[in-house]
């Protein structure tokens, strides 16, 4: 038995590695900063399971960094994705093309304003369902929901309320059971 070593090449390695990370909102690249905030990451993962236990069989339920295309001047980096079974055909191997039924922000101060203010207008356009707004300081999720193509602010949860959908009964998330798990770090 030979053994013949092989040089890699391009055509028997065609994927890409280089990695780059930003958002084009209405077609402006913004560059991703460095990692979040452990809060952040912290936060995202709590949103992400509760929805992966309470409503996996009625949907698909992903974190960042993943791509969804809205256009070709909008590709954004939700924190996290909710796309239910019967919008499963917007999701490809590479990216999400198409609407997402929610989306969650989780804010940082490098990215509040586009979250806040450029994405929330995109993704209101685009007919995004439920938009959620958690800011980690504070403690509240802002829940924005479509409306005659508008959104309105549904409520805003605080601390010790549990978070329901208007579009999916699945969604009961104790917001104090979530809160209260984040890290606290002294300030140096």
């Amino acid at each position: 038995m030979s053994s013949k070593k092989m040089k890699v090449t391009e055509e028997l390695h065609p994927y890409d590695y280089q990695e780059e990370r930003y958002e084009l909102i209405e077609g402006i690249r913004y560059e991703m900063q460095a990692a979040p905030m452990i809060r952040h990451q912290q936060l995202v993962t709590y949103f992400w399971k509760c929805f992966e236990d309470l409503c996996a069989p009625e949907g698909l339920v992903l974190t960042a960094p993943i791509d969804v295309k809205f256009d070709e001047e909008n590709e954004f980096q939700p924190d996290v994705v909710y796309i239910t079974n019967e919008n499963l055909h917007i999701v490809t191997e590479k990216k999400i093309i198409g609407a997402p039924d929610i989306i969650i922000e989780i804010l940082s101060p490098s990215t509040s304003y586009n979250d806040k203010i450029r994405k929330k207008r995109v993704y209101e356009r685009f007919g995004v369902k439920e938009y959620w707004i958690v800011d980690p300081i504070h403690l509240y999720v802002d829940q924005f929901v479509l409306t005659d193509k508008k959104y309105t602010l549904a409520n805003t949860y605080g601390y010790k309320d549990v978070v329901r959908s208007e579009l999916l009964s699945c969604i009961k998330i104790d917001l104090e059971t979530i809160f209260s798990k984040l890290l606290v770090f002294d300030k140096d």
